[in-house]
């Protein structure tokens, strides 16, 4: 069933974002999986230009001379990503006669459509009126979509992710220090600067019970000035983009995993976080509350709550039981996201195409 898919999304090969993540995991997961990058992260606007370009290239040979591809699932978002992936769309939908998958990651898609001009709305719209299967992330995306569009058919389908590669390997003894890890991109939309906020107004009072690695890119001059300027040397440690082992060995050895983003999809950073028994701190957006269950799991609170983030932290530094309970209330939760039955959440869907 799968050799009849062909996926299309931005390059997930040292990839640097959600969606990236998602279509590597299915990579990992699928034999002989048929894939197109439309885009690449590493590129600058030029070079992401020509190489759309060749893309569609790519793309229109792929369709014309590989007969057992019966459906295009396509990987989008918003801004460019739209625009690219809408092009695509076309090609298969209206030239190949293709079943079209548009699955949606993009945790500010609706930003997009609500600032965006008169005539990006149509294409929006016609983009969901026309394609055979829309999948969101969660039943707020489901909820929003269903409300704002014409969408013939719309389904969830959870983001995928791996046994861990390491479960608790190398995490000390000392218990009377909570580790934190932040893994996104820095700047104002995941939140970071109020976490970093928070730790420096509780600096004074910690005595080195809290330590945050931090792992992203972004505006790290800015990061950089912040610990800098607050001294928070001995507290914040920026380790870069981590990927591969690195970033396994810190959610080995983390005990928490703080997110508070203004806007997400659904973060595969704390799925991710979960499946290694971690409580979580984050914020009520997005799918996040689908996952996060306040008081079980982690704690929620409402973006840009500086006094919710405060809170929260203080009471996992003070109470590692809780935390311990929560990071095993994570592992229960995290089933439905394994890749195995995500899978087969995927495969029902091309199966219904394919009749």
């Amino acid at each position: 069933m799968f050799d009849n898919v062909l996926h299309i999304g931005p390059q997930y090969k040292n990839h640097r974002g959600g969606i990236g993540a998602v279509i590597a995991t299915y990579a990992l997961n699928i034999d002989h999986f048929k894939f197109i990058a439309t885009h690449d992260g590493k590129l600058n606007a030029i070079g992401n230009c020509i190489f759309f370009v060749w893309a569609l290239f790519k793309i229109i040979f792929k369709l014309l001379f590989d007969n057992d591809i019966k459906i295009v699932h396509i990987h989008g978002a918003s801004k460019g990503s739209f625009y690219r992936k809408y092009l695509v769309f076309l090609i298969a939908k209206f030239i190949f006669r293709k079943k079209i998958v548009y699955h949606l990651h993009g945790a500010e898609f609706h930003l997009f459509y609500e600032k965006t001009n008169s005539f990006t709305k149509k294409l929006i719209k016609h983009l969901g009126g026309k394609v055979d299967v829309f999948i969101c992330l969660s039943q707020r995306w489901f909820s929003y979509l269903s409300g704002a569009f014409h969408i013939q058919r719309l389904c969830i389908v959870n983001n995928p992710v791996d046994m861990p590669a390491l479960l608790n390997q190398g995490q000390d003894n000392n218990k009377s220090q909570l580790k934190m890890l932040f893994l996104g991109r820095i700047g104002e939309r995941k939140g970071v600067f109020d976490l970093l906020t928070v730790l420096a107004s509780l600096n004074a009072i910690c005595n080195n019970r809290v330590k945050l690695f931090v792992g992203g890119d972004g505006d790290i001059k800015r990061l950089q000035s912040f610990i800098k300027s607050n001294k928070l040397g001995e507290v914040v440690e920026f380790v870069g983009w981590v990927n591969g082992q690195q970033k396994q060995g810190l959610l080995a050895q983390c005990d928490v995993l703080v997110l508070p983003s203004y806007n997400e999809g659904l973060p595969i950073c704390i799925l991710e976080a979960m499946s290694y028994g971690k409580a979580i701190i984050a914020t009520t957006v997005g799918g996040i509350p689908e996952v996060v269950i306040n008081g079980e799991n982690g704690y929620l609170i409402e973006p840009g709550d500086i006094d919710a983030l405060d809170k929260s932290i203080w009471i996992m530094i003070n109470n590692p039981k809780i935390v311990k309970q929560m990071g095993e209330n994570s592992m229960y939760k995290i089933e439905p996201f394994m890749i195995k039955n995500v899978m087969k959440q995927l495969a029902t869907i091309y199966d219904k195409l394919l009749a």
